[in-house]
């Protein structure tokens, strides 16, 4: 009762790490320990669960209180000194496909890595000069399109509504970009689910 979530990146994104590199950029992107970009899941979690209220407020079928069931409730939604319920699914960091994420990894192949990255330039402009604002500008890396994938699996000792898989599958489309400045244009993204257990999403 597992799956894989897919996302198929379609343009430059930024998997925020909350950190500079001096000079170079204000933001650079999240790498894991072999310095492989990464989107943490619980990102991914966010998103998941953000979709499942959409779906919930368009009065979908099947999704009434799933975002917590299959999520977890969140703090700022219980009452206050009350422990809010854990949900019953584990969202796994998005990472290269195994055997890309281990060549560029490897000694032979980490000398490509500096390719899979590129510092965006962006200043404000001043609507009445027309001119760049002083000192506004920012650099941020971004990473190249490409495919990550992460593991969907029910936390032990948790059992998953029947059809969960299959809920996801629906709310996936509601999710159009992934990652860090969204709203400018960056992580364009179309997300898929490998179900690895097809009769338990029945």
């Amino acid at each position: 009762m597992s799956a894989t979530l897919i996302i198929d990146l379609q343009g430059w994104w930024h998997p925020g790490g909350g950190r500079g590199a001096g000079a170079v950029a204000d933001a650079v992107a999240h790498r894991d320990s072999h310095g492989l970009p990464v989107l943490p899941g619980r990102h991914l979690k966010g998103l998941l669960r953000e979709a499942c209220l959409h779906a919930e407020a368009f009065g979908w079928p099947g999704f009434e209180h799933l975002a917590d069931t299959l999520f977890g409730e969140r703090t700022e939604d219980t009452d206050p000194g009350q422990v809010p319920k854990p949900g019953c699914l584990r969202i796994g960091d998005a990472t290269l496909e195994p055997a890309l994420h281990e060549w560029l990894g490897s000694e032979q192949g980490k000398h490509l890595q500096p390719h899979l990255f590129q510092v965006l330039h962006a200043t404000a402009i001043d609507h009445d000069s027309g001119t760049a604002v002083n000192q506004s500008l920012r650099g941020i890396e971004v990473v190249v399109p490409l495919k990550l994938q992460a593991s969907i699996t029910p936390i032990p000792g948790q059992q998953p509504p029947a059809g969960w898989q299959q809920r996801l599958e629906e709310i996936l489309p509601l999710i159009e970009a992934v990652g860090a400045y969204r709203s400018r244009g960056l992580g364009r993204a179309v997300l898929t689910l490998a179900q690895q257990n097809k009769e338990a999403a029945a």
